[in-house]
């Protein structure tokens, strides 16, 4: 899988090399790196559309990079008692209370970044840092 392909896949089309690269600076070493549960379940619904070749590579790719990260599980009830529940729904919830005691958070989604900020949370927007090359 190369990463011409993700130029083709609709959750990714707007991503480039160059923003591939800035985000693996910005990660640093993916042993770094924090993921609920919630969010690997998204991502896998996102992207296991592949088909072919392309199938067997992503799941390969996936089965990798949940190896190299830290798996972090937090309870659902945790999010239902909190304001941000009734408009980020689940995950996002859940990824602004561990986003808590990160060092920064990762996101694309803009709602998310706008909590997180105002929670004085430390946010890479990916939306956001693309259209800075745009202008």
């Amino acid at each position: 899988m190369t990463l011409n392909f993700f130029k083709t896949h609709k959750r990714t089309s707007i991503y480039d090399e160059d923003d591939f690269s800035e985000l693996q600076n910005v990660i640093g070493s993916l042993e770094q790196i924090v993921v609920l549960p919630n969010v690997w379940t998204e991502v896998d619904n996102l992207l296991n559309g592949f088909s072919g070749n392309y199938k067997y590579s992503y799941i390969s790719i996936f089965a990798d990079l949940i190896e190299l990260t830290t798996e972090t599980y937090i309870s659902s009830d945790k999010a239902i008692s909190k304001y941000e529940f009734y408009h980020l729904g689940l995950t996002d919830s859940l990824i602004l209370e561990k986003a808590s005691t990160c060092e920064l958070l990762i996101t694309s989604d803009s709602r998310l970044f706008d909590y997180a900020s105002a929670n004085g949370i430390q946010v890479y927007d990916l939306v956001k840092a693309k259209n800075a090359k745009l202008k």
